[in-house]
């Protein structure tokens, strides 16, 4: 069954349906103020790409970039990484650049 996104005319909330494929047409109803003044939306669509399609895009990236100069770039950069990967790495990578920071703060090159 197609999700539809609709707006409210009255309250202007955007909201989501659940429509049968074999439903008769039908005003929906707002869910935020029950008004039947909505208008369909033209909803964006997901590409779904496999593993090896987002690494190869991911290094496509990569290959133009210089090395990050900034942690935050660096933090950017294994976000993408590991979005691309499937993975969520964020918690781990900030515990990475905290501990690294912390010894940068002591004077510890980590060396």
């Amino acid at each position: 069954m197609p999700v539809y996104e609709y707006r409210c005319g009255e309250c202007k909330r955007k909201f989501s349906a659940l429509i049968g494929m074999v439903a008769e047409p039908d005003e929906e109803k707002c869910p935020h103020c029950g008004s039947t003044s909505t208008v369909k939306l033209i909803s964006r669509f997901a590409r779904f790409r496999n593993e090896d399609d987002r690494v190869d895009e991911l290094a496509d990236k990569l290959e133009g970039m210089s090395e990050p100069e900034t942690t935050s770039e660096m933090r950017q950069m294994m976000r993408e990484m590991g979005k691309a990967m499937d993975e969520d790495v964020s918690d781990e990578m900030e515990e990475m650049f905290e501990s690294e920071m912390a010894g940068e703060l002591d004077g510890d090159s980590g060396e």
